[in-house]
């Protein structure tokens, strides 16, 4: 009876994963394939934006279709949409055998990241429910998938890169879509339909998720401070971090090193939040997270060595409680009838940010040094924490 309860939540995280680790593919894949096509970096961040974008749309469509259809539904079908539409990047290239205009790119590339965030909240929208069924804490369930999240994050880039240099960039793009196939067999198989289904209690506005958000002092905080975050970050990891790789040093291993490291140190940092959870304050673990990562990005732009960038991704890292951290706040915060609007609403304020951060790092650092703009974005990130800590504290409140 209890393996048979742990049965849906661990099939849950299992394909969780393997998407989260098929989207790091993609966001190795992506950049360099721009980058080497365009030798553009303003192009680039067009195009790595045009993978955020839908987050955004997400918001005002996925968790609308969540609250109304379900969460195990939704989650199926916008898997299997992922798996037609990742494989149309390739099909293109073959089709038009790899003259293919920039303008196409993008659009393929926002179509192939379309439907995949609201397949991401839809999983986490379930989270609660299966967690009660395993009869778990969410905070130790977050944890485990905040670790498992951040590991995708240095085990994606290095079988990104290794694929790229196996099989070519094409065939990367058909390992990737192969991946959300899987994921929706997974959740089809080990979740059951009834613990899925939310009926819609009313008709919502379609702004719901963000004014109650806005309403709720905790999501409040993470949307705002995690709008200037969100900027910062996904610039960083999403741009700045592959144009000094492949423009400033030359070393395209260096990107995937980097972001392995990253994602290493992230992992252990995250599967330390249960514990760490019960000793410092929920300010401390993600106010403290911040001004790690914005030291480590502002010393990215300091550095001379190669070796040095390595280190600083693996300080920036230690951050990574902040994941499970958030991820526990908005669970524990939002009744579950409307869970797939807000859950919805708040990844999409955060990456709308995240969009703006990586088109404006992308302008500037085609007119200035990208060791410039990478000191300014880590001091941008500094700036913020130290005030906000103070202004918008997160205070203690877990429910077992």
């Amino acid at each position: 009876m209890i393996r048979k309860s742990l049965t849906p939540i661990a099939g849950l995280i299992s394909a969780e994963f393997l998407s989260l680790l098929g989207n790091q593919v993609a966001a190795i894949a992506i950049p360099i394939l721009v980058l080497q096509y365009t030798r553009s970096t303003m192009i680039t961040g067009i195009a790595v934006a045009a993978n955020t974008i839908p987050y955004v749309i997400a918001a005002f469509t996925g968790g609308r279709a969540i609250d109304k259809f379900g969460a195990r539904t939704v989650s199926i079908a916008a898997d299997l949409l992922s798996f037609i539409s990742v494989l149309a990047l390739p099909l293109a290239f073959i089709l038009y055998s790899g003259n293919v205009s920039a303008a196409l790119i993008f659009f393929l590339v926002f179509a192939g990241a379309l439907f995949d965030p609201t397949g991401m909240i839809s999983r986490h929208t379930l989270i609660p429910i299966l967690t009660r069924l395993g009869k778990k804490r969410l905070d130790n369930i977050n944890t485990l998938r905040g670790g498992l999240e951040n590991a995708a994050d240095f085990i994606g880039p290095a079988i990104g890169v290794g694929l790229i240099g196996l099989i070519g960039i094409n065939n990367t793009f058909f390992v990737d879509a192969a991946s959300f196939l899987l994921c929706a067999t997974i959740i089809a198989f080990a979740v059951p339909k009834k613990n899925s289904n939310i009926k819609e209690k009313q008709r919502i506005n379609i702004m719901f998720g963000i004014r109650f958000i806005f309403k709720n002092t905790k999501l409040r905080t993470l949307a705002v401070i995690g709008s200037v975050a969100g900027s910062v970050i996904s610039a960083f990891l999403g741009l700045l971090l592959s144009v000094l790789s492949i423009r400033h040093y030359n070393n395209y291993a260096l990107y995937g090193l980097s972001m392995s490291a990253f994602g290493i140190s992230s992992t252990c940092s995250a599967l330390s939040f249960s514990k760490l959870n019960g000793l410092f304050s929920h300010s401390f673990i993600y106010y403290g997270g911040l001004l790690i990562m914005g030291l480590g990005i502002l010393l990215c732009g300091v550095v001379s060595t190669q070796y040095a960038i390595v280190g600083c991704l693996t300080f920036a890292g230690l951050a990574g409680l902040g994941n499970p951290l958030e991820q526990t706040i908005l669970q524990e915060e939002t009744p579950s009838q409307f869970a797939g609007q807000v859950f919805a609403a708040l990844p999409a304020i955060r990456f709308f940010a995240g969009t703006l951060g990586i088109l404006f790092a992308g302008i500037l650092t085609a007119s200035i040094s990208v060791n410039t703009v990478l000191t300014w974005s880590g001091g941008l990130l500094i700036v913020t924490a130290l005030p906000g800590w103070i202004i918008a504290p997160l205070k203690q409140h877990f429910k077992g």
